[in-house]
This record gives C-alpha cells, sequence and structure tokens, in this order.
C-alpha cells in the first residue's frame, strides 16, 4: 500500500513504518542552530511502505529506467530475496528534522523547502522501487538515509553523491573486444543472435540481458575449474561479477591467439554454448510442469521466491535468454543449481573441446521432476530462504550427483548390451 504525506497534518510531514533505525553522530559535533553539524540517520524501510511522492527536484541526475543500470537494479529487487538492502546503495534524503517513535517502530521526516530537502541519491532505486514493489509479494527492503542540516552544501553533497558510478569491468572488456570469443556461438541460438539482445556495456538501453548474467549460466560448464562433484560453481548464483573476472583473467592470462586460447574454458565450451543457453531456458520455462508431475504439495506459485501474476496486474513473465512468455518466474536459486548438474555429461573431445557425452535435455525430462521436488524440500529445510538455497553447496552436490549416478548407470546399462551382443 502506497503511504502518502499526511496532508491533513503537514504537506512536508510523511510519516512511516521503519527498522534498525539508527543515528550516526557527527564526530565534530551535534547539530545546532550555531554549529550546523550535520547529522545522518539510518534505517531500513520495507518498499511497500516507502513513501510515494518525496521530492525529486534535489536530485541532479535524470532517472532513465531503461538503462542497463536500472535493469539490474531491477532484477536485483525482484530477486534478491533478503539481500536487496545489502546490496543495493539505497536511497538518500535531506529534511529539516527526523523523529524515530520507538513504541510503533514509525519514523517521521519534516521537509519545508523543495529546494533543498527531497531525493539527492538513489533516484533510480527509488523510481523502480514505486513502480513495481505492486508486483512483489515477499517483503523487501531499502536501506534509507536522511541527513539533517545539510541545507548549505547540499547541491555539493547532491553532486558527489551522483558521481560514485564507476567504468564497470563488462564495459572495459567489449571495449578491448574480449568478447568475441563468445559472440560467434552466440550468433545462433534456437535461430536467434543473441548479441543483439545482450548488453556487453553500460547503459546500453535497447538490450534486455547483461552479458554478466550470460557468462554466469555458462561459467556452469567450466569443468576445467569444477570437475567433479567436490568443487561447485555456486558462484554463478551468488556472485555473478565474479564470474565476469574470471572470463576476463582467462583471456588475460591466455591470450586469443590460436593456440594459447584452446586452454580457455570459455574457448572449450563455444560448440556447446548454444545448447547451455537452450537448456536453461528450457529448464526456466518448465519448472512449474516438472514440479506438478513431481506431487509437489501446494501451487507451485505459491513457493516462496516463485513470482506469478497478480490477478488484475499487467507484469509479463519472460525466460531469461530466449525471452519466451512464462507463467511463473522462479528464482536463479532454483534454476541454477539443476542447469549446473548437467556438467555430469560434459568431457573433451579428442581437441580439447568440451561435448555432451549424453542428451541433457533427455536426461532432465527424466530427472526434472526429482529435481524441482528436491529444490523445494532442501528450500524448506533452509527455512523456506531461496537465497540460502542458492549458496547452498550440499544442495548443488546433490543434483550434480543425481545425474552423474543416472549417467553411469546408462553407461553400465550399454556395456552389458553390447557384452551380451558379443556372446552371441
Amino acid at each position: 500500500m502506497d503511504i502518502t504525506p499526511l496532508n491533513e497534518q503537514t504537506p512536508t510531514k510523511y510519516e512511516f513504518a521503519a527498522k534498525s533505525f539508527r543515528a550516526l553522530p557527527n564526530p565534530f559535533g551535534e547539530y545546532s542552530e550555531s554549529s550546523k553539524n550535520p547529522v545522518v540517520y539510518e534505517c531500513y524501510v520495507e518498499i511497500q511502505d516507502l513513501p510515494s511522492d518525496f521530492p525529486m527536484e534535489t536530485n541532479p541526475r535524470e532517472q532513465s529506467l531503461t538503462t542497463q543500470v536500472a535493469k539490474s537494479i531491477k532484477e536485483s529487487l525482484e530477486t534478491d530475496l533478503g539481500n536487496f538492502q545489502i546490496k543495493n546503495r539505497g536511497i538518500v534524503i535531506s529534511a529539516e528534522s527526523v523523529t524515530f517513535n520507538t513504541r510503533n517502530s514509525t519514523i517521521a521526516i519534516n521537509m519545508t523547502d523543495v529546494e533543498v530537502h527531497g531525493n539527492i541519491d538513489g533516484g533510480h532505486t527509488y523510481r523502480i522501487i514505486l513502480g513495481n514493489r505492486s508486483d512483489i509479494v515477499d517483503p523487501r527492503y531499502v536501506r534509507l538515509e536522511i541527513i539533517i542540516g545539510a541545507e548549505d552544501f547540499f547541491q555539493d553533497l547532491a553532486k558527489a553523491r551522483n558521481t560514485s558510478v564507476q567504468v564497470k569491468d563488462n564495459s572495459i572488456a567489449e571495449l578491448e573486444k574480449k568478447f568475441e570469443l563468445i559472440k560467434e556461438p552466440l550468433k545462433d541460438v534456437q535461430g536467434m543472435d543473441l548479441n543483439e539482445s545482450i548488453a556487453f556495456k553500460e547503459n546500453e538501453a535497447n538490450k534486455r540481458i547483461s552479458v554478466e548474467n550470460i557468462i554466469s549460466i555458462l561459467y556452469n560448464f567450466n569443468i576445467d575449474d569444477f570437475p567433479d562433484a567436490e568443487r561447485q560453481p555456486v558462484s554463478t548464483y551468488s556472485q555473478k561479477s565474479y564470474c565476469l573476472k574470471q572470463y576476463v583473467k582467462f583471456h588475460n592470462e591466455m591470450g586469443d591467439s590460436e593456440d594459447s586460447k584452446k586452454s580457455n574454458p570459455f574457448y572449450k565450451m563455444n560448440k556447446i554454448i548454444p545448447e547451455i543457453l537452450t537448456l536453461y531456458d528450457h529448464i526456466e520455462l518448465t519448472l512449474d510442469k516438472k514440479y506438478r508431475e513431481s506431487d509437489g504439495k501446494g501451487r507451485y506459485g505459491a513457493l516462496k521466491g516463485v513470482q506469478s501474476k497478480k490477478e488484475g496486474s499487467h507484469a509479463t513473465f519472460k525466460t531469461e535468454v530466449l525471452d519466451k512468455d512464462l507463467e511463473f518466474k522462479s528464482p536463479r536459486s532454483f534454476v541454477l543449481p539443476i542447469l549446473s548438474s548437467f556438467r555430469a555429461l560434459v568431457a573433451e573431445d579428442e581437441n580439447g573441446l568440451y561435448k555432451f557425452e549424453a542428451n541433457p535435455f533427455e536426461y532432465y525430462e527424466h530427472l526434472g521432476a526429482q529435481m524441482i521436488k528436491n529444490t523445494v524440500e532442501r528450500s524448506r529445510t533452509l527455512g523456506n530462504n531461496p537465497n540460502a538455497l542458492g549458496k547452498d553447496t550440499g544442495h548443488w552436490r546433490d543434483l550434480y550427483n543425481l545425474v552423474d549416478l543416472e549417467y553411469k548407470k546408462h553407461l553400465i546399462n550399454r556395456l552389458m548390451e553390447e557384452s551380451k551382443t558379443s556372446n552371441l
């Protein structure tokens, strides 16, 4: 429910629920009319309680919601259950005064001059929350920073707070043509040239998926670093930026000459890249069906972390890679460990390139229901926490072993059949 200013009391007073409220005293002394020492207050606010019309005239940057940065904030808001308030820098506002009612845990913020009071940083986060919170069921919090006494220098403060965006690794890598290694196999993924849809650098507003996401998906099949069940690529869920750094590291260390790049895991997987991405999309598209096949209890859309369309909502869900329509949006913590388990079917061919020893789609068709059943049960043992599930190495290992065991059974059966045939 949107919380608006209490106009019947004063048009500049905002009251709403808050958690973990605290003051950060100025080391140069407390604020007073004479000292003017600014004071900083912090708290967490549930996004549904955030006021819908903080003044924005004080923010020096126009908020474009079509940039890759904005899309990343939106993705984090939708998927980072329990961690959004930590990963996101939050919202900073200037105000005349702030008080906290410990009895009912509500905060009251007074703003008297829209030229110096209002949002000074985090405008993208604020607008994205307002535009998407009606479609979010699970609790999400955002960090709110309130600065009192900044009127005399708020322009300098706003300028300083809005110049902290650094050039990201992917922009540098694209400039140095490091992504040429994977662009060729991306030209044909189920007849789609994904290069046209991938943001290889920042602020490509017309691109719907970041190269960081693509790299994190592919990194699951790096059998050089993850050759068996003992080591699992959990970082593909918990640290997408790490996967990108590893991609750049491989490129820097192994180069792009014909001989040296043959040691690069991403070069080795070139032939199976379209298959990996198609498999990821297929899993995302069919998890709800597999859940029904598993005799799972309750509706798939009611599971913690799964997003479903609300009645009357115009929100649409799409698969991450091929942009297909979805009835339910599964959390990455469901999809990635299942996808990664099919690394058990990958080996090097005679040229040192990766190949699938068996058809992963057939194995998913056979094992998918058991996989999602195990996934949901594991999530429940972790307190229905999808984020904890995505970081649970044991869960990734169990799914990998499920595929590995099935493949070994297949090999044994094939050997037995061949032995029978040779004895005839």
